[in-house]
This record gives C-alpha cells, sequence and structure tokens, in this order.
C-alpha cells in the first residue's frame, strides 16, 4: 500500500511548552490536503528537546483529530529503552495506530546491541512499531539483514523509515526483506525520494516538506497509485525544486516553522532552545520561493 506520511512540526508556546491547538490546526490542515499518515514527535517535532509531559499531552490531544482519518503515528524512540517503552504503551492506550522508534543515539552500537535494543522493546511494547534508521544522527545504520531478523521474531515490527540521502541502503532493505516479508512497509524520508522507492518495491516516504506543501504531495502519491507517469514526472520536478528549501537556514525545521506562520497555521516560530529560528532578514524571499507550491 503506497503511503505518504507527514511527521508533523510541533507548535510552541516557548522553549519547552507545546502549542497544541496550534498543533492540531496543523495535523487537521494535513489531513483534509490528502495526507495518508500523520507522525507526531518524529525529527520534525524535536522530540529530543520536549519534556515528556508536554509529549504525553500532545499525545492524548492528537487523538480525535487524527484517530480514523489518518494513520496516527507517535515517534517514541529514547537513548533509555525504558522510556521508549513506556511513551510507546502510552500512546498505545490514548490510540496511537503506531509507534516510530529511532535507534539509540550518540554511541556508535554493534549489530548485536541494535538488535537487542529493539528486541527488549518491541516484546514490551503492546502495538505496532516501525524501526527508524537515522545514521547521521546516530553514528550506525540498521543493516537491513537486522531489519529482517527483527521482522521475523516480533510480528509487531512491520516496517522501517530509511533516513539516508540516497537510495542504496533503502533498496538492499527492500531486496532482503520484501521477498520474505512483502507486507513489511519500507519508506524512505527524502521526499524527493518517494517515486523511486515505490518503484523499487518500498511503500512510500515519511518526510518534513509535507508540513508546507500539502497537497503537492498527496497529488504526487495519487498519481503513483493511478500510474500516471505524466504527472509522476510534473511532480518529481516540483518536489526537486521545493527540495531547495532545505538550504535556507539551518535548521530545516525553522524554515518550514516560518513557512506555515506565512501561511497562517502556526501564530509563531519558536524553537525548541538551543536552535535558532529563521532569520526576518530572509522571509521576503522565503514568501516568494514558496508562492509555486501552494
Amino acid at each position: 500500500m503506497i503511503k505518504y506520511v507527514a511527521p508533523v512540526l510541533t507548535c510552541l508556546r516557548n522553549e519547552r511548552e507545546i502549542d497544541t491547538e496550534s498543533c492540531l490546526r496543523l495535523y487537521d490542515h494535513l489531513i483534509k490536503s490528502g495526507m495518508d499518515g500523520i507522525a507526531v514527535f518524529g525529527t520534525s517535532g524535536e522530540f529530543p528537546h520536549l519534556p515528556l509531559t508536554e509529549k504525553k499531552k500532545l499525545i492524548r490531544a492528537a487523538t480525535p483529530v487524527i484517530k480514523g482519518k489518518a494513520e496516527y503515528i507517535v515517534g517514541t524512540g529514547s537513548m533509555d529503552v525504558n522510556e521508549t517503552v513506556e511513551l510507546s504503551n502510552y500512546a498505545f492506550d490514548e490510540g496511537a495506530d503506531t509507534v516510530i522508534i529511532v535507534s539509540p543515539f550518540y554511541y556508535g552500537l554493534s549489530e548485536d546491541s541494535v538488535f537487542e535494543y529493539y528486541s527488549h522493546a518491541a516484546s514490551r511494547i503492546k502495538g505496532n512499531i516501525y524501526l527508524y534508521n537515522f545514521p547521521d544522527r546516530t553514528s550506525y545504520s540498521i543493516s537491513p539483514k537486522t531489519v529482517l531478523k527483527l521482522a521475523q521474531k516480533h510480528s509487531n515490527i512491520i516496517g522501517i523509515k530509511d533516513t539516508v540521502p540516497d537510495m542504496a541502503h533503502t533498496v538492499e532493505i527492500i531486496k532482503t526483506v520484501k521477498p520474505v516479508l512483502p507486507e513489511f512497509q519500507i519508506f524512505h524520508a527524502y521526499d524527493n525520494n518517494f517515486a523511486y522507492t515505490v518503484l523499487s518495491g518500498g511503500d512510500g516516504c515519511v518526510g518534513i516538506l509535507p508540513n508546507i506543501a500539502p497537497r503537492l504531495f498527496s497529488g504526487w502519491a495519487n498519481a503513483m497509485r493511478n500510474k500516471d507517469v505524466d504527472k509522476l514526472s510534473f511532480y518529481q520536478k516540483k518536489v526537486d525544486k521545493l527540495m531547495d528549501i532545505l538550504w535556507f537556514h539551518s535548521p530545516f525545521l525553522a524554515t518550514c516553522k516560518a513557512v506555515l506562520v506565512q501561511q497562517g497555521i502556526f501564530p509563531k516560530d519558536t524553537m525548541t532552545f538551543p536552535f535558532l529560528t529563521f532569520p526576518e532578514s530572509k522571509k521576503a524571499e522565503l514568501e516568494e520561493f514558496m508562492k509555486e507550491f501552494v
């Protein structure tokens, strides 16, 4: 099944307090614009910087907005596996459909350590899990053979988000896992690789850019479902242009928040500390750039 999932940005009242109402406005907008899934507290949601109590409040509040309208996914990864399990089970108690768990970061881990972390978590979590491979942030990659081994051992490990710039690693996961477990879901994280992923046998994308141009990406997903080559090409070219927005400012999350303010969805573009907001001096340029995509 082809899916386009938006890992949503988190609107903030201040550096540590979530603006729940504005977050829910974004989720509703994305669902009405055709997103297949909403992933709360992914990388786009600044999850490492937010208190657990704030996360739990938003997880609960998001359920009636998302549940039954799109797949409700919650990012629950932590360096502490017990916290991962606790937050995952809380999310399921509150109505989440799936959790997505990034592998432990900072220390480079062996394949055996990665397997033990996910195996320990999966055996205690009472719902379906997406693995989350992000070597630029964790300093190592989850190998295709470990992905297969985990999915074979734990029936609740049902997919993976692969965050790598090119397609080589994702294709190896597809080649390794799909012949054995064809229902296992494989997603790329870079929006420009959505079509490549599906054409290679994967299932879609979990990428940040639908936050700021959701109809562009739901249209692209529909073109893929309809096997409309001309529209696929049209959308690919549009997305390739939109990818340039990721280089306007670091972190790119701040750029996307600034766009949501310009679109009237977020009231302000506050970031968690120590991130800096998008510079005022470049906001006119940003607004002009986005006119082609909304």
